[in-house]
């Protein structure tokens, strides 16, 4: 599966990420992942319960022995090594071959899930060792369907982009494949080729990717797709890729507050993407502040704590929802932002990467079709 990512790609955003706002900074403005994002790319559900459960690593550890059904071999507390649990994790392949072996069906259900749900949504940086957290929501298989396990998935990521940012950061994980097709959602320079799916499939599968070579090849992508982005501007992105009706059709990506998985909560401001909605950009409002933060240049201790209420925040949508004049603010344009915006901008943000007297790259862009003017040529095609 990591043959398929572009890795140069993926860090020449991740180098573009800013952990207080959860936004790239582009040189013509903020975007980011958004809700509505997850639920056509992944098409799993934004909607639900929010996953705040939190337990302590001493329980998660004898959750894992219990999973497994295999008595405790070490003393809770401080350290111990364990054949089932090890540096924080549990091993993805003998968890598989364990609930096989149970030949109990909840269980050889639960660790399925597990190990999908671990290498896929919430990738750890270990690779062969699943998160324990995630065993938390599939104890109770009848609440499995009910969690936002796209808010959660859309969480961890914000948190492995933040983490990337760091000096001593080598990687990225999370979600990859989430972050490579809204890549090409938004940015048809980078495209590659696509084929014909059902209206409902997820927009990921839909996208033809090769495996992509590595070394030297890997860094000179690397560096033209930073002279790319530089010489960008918002003329070149698509800014709904899935229509006009972004914040109408997925409700919930309208929220503002936090979203969460398990120990992971990170801050969710549609505000600051107002473009990626259809509406004109704007001046945001002040930026959400946790409680406390602690990012330092290494990554293995990295903190983002928000107050307790705002947890609350999920289950009362109307009273914290991004709320728009619907004709006023409707971009005439799809790049459109108030006049002020840029200058505001320049002045809080670094906006390119590459020294302006290194020169640029020529830019070969495609032809751009909006949504209303393909309508147009598609009635005039089959009725003229």
């Amino acid at each position: 599966m990591m043959q398929h990512l572009g890795t140069a790609l993926i860090t020449a955003f991740m180098e573009r990420w800013q952990p207080d706002t959860n936004t790239f900074h582009m040189p013509f403005g903020e975007m980011s992942i958004l809700l509505h994002d997850v639920h056509h790319i992944l098409r799993i559900p934004v909607e639900g319960e929010l996953m705040r459960d939190d337990p302590h690593p001493d329980v998660l550890k004898l959750d894992m022995h219990d999973l497994v059904r295999v008595p405790v071999d070490g003393p809770v507390g401080g350290k111990w090594k364990s054949k089932w649990f090890l540096n924080g994790g549990i091993h993805a392949e003998g968890l598989l071959v364990r609930g096989r072996e149970m030949k109990i069906r909840d269980l050889e259900v639960q660790t399925y899930l597990f190990v999908l749900l671990g290498s896929t949504l919430f990738v750890d940086k270990s690779r062969d060792r699943l998160r324990p957290a995630i065993n938390v929501f599939l104890k109770d298989q009848r609440r499995v369907a009910g969690y936002a396990w796209g808010a959660a998935t859309l969480a961890y990521l914000y948190r492995q982009l933040g983490m990337a940012t760091r000096v001593g950061s080598k990687s990225i994980f999370g979600c990859l494949t989430l972050l490579q097709a809204w890549i090409y959602e938004y940015f048809p320079l980078f495209r590659p080729s696509q084929i014909l799916q059902a209206p409902d499939a997820p927009r990921a599968s839909s996208w033809v990717c090769h495996r992509f070579a590595g070394g030297d090849d890997a860094r000179q992508r690397l560096v033209r797709y930073r002279q790319m982005l530089d010489e960008m501007s918002g003329e070149d992105v698509s800014w709904t890729p899935y229509g006009r009706d972004a914040g109408t059709e997925v409700l919930r990506s309208l929220y503002t507050g936090v979203i969460r998985f398990a120990d992971v909560a990170e801050g969710y401001d549609p505000a600051r993407c107002r473009r990626q909605f259809g509406y004109r950009h704007t001046i945001p409002r002040t930026m959400m502040v946790p409680k406390d933060v602690y990012r330092p240049a290494s990554c293995s201790t990295y903190i983002v704590f928000w107050e307790g209420s705002m947890d609350q925040l999920w289950g009362n949508l109307p009273s914290h929802f991004l709320h728009i004049a619907i004709d006023s603010d409707l971009c005439e344009y799809p790049s459109e932002a108030d006049e002020d915006y840029m200058d505001w901008y320049r002045t809080r943000s670094h906006p390119r990467i590459i020294n302006p007297d290194s020169g640029g790259v020529s830019l070969q862009r495609p032809v751009l079709v909006d949504e209303v003017s393909y309508v147009i040529i598609v009635q005039f095609l089959m009725y003229c």
